[in-house]
């Protein structure tokens, strides 16, 4: 299984487009590599963060690529990987290198 980091920055793309249907214009989560996800200055609350992270996680289900973004090992992280756009693509990045290894 190959999957290249474009093809997981398209699919967190694809969850924030949306994410960002159902938001208001001043609500939506712009799209940029720092933007802050959850946490301090986050776009989303708990809630929104799991709907976002299900939607991810279907959508590489598709694919036949089984995850799960928001276990017991991700929640336990010092520096959670749900930050910034950035920190969840380089996450799931990891996750997919260990599953095909």
């Amino acid at each position: 299984m190959t999957v290249k980091k474009a093809d997981i920055e398209n699919i967190v793309s694809e969850a924030i487009e949306m994410t960002n249907l159902a938001r208001e214009n001043d609500q939506k989560i712009p799209y940029a590599a720092d933007t802050a996800l959850y946490g301090p200055n986050g776009h989303l609350d708990s809630m929104g963060l799991v709907a976002f992270l299900i939607d991810i996680e279907e959508r590489f289900m598709d694919q036949d690529i089984h995850l799960s973004l928001s276990d017991e090992r991700a929640m336990s992280q010092a520096k959670s990987p749900f930050r910034s756009i950035h920190t969840l693509i380089d996450y799931i990045d990891s996750l997919i290198k260990e599953i095909s290894s």
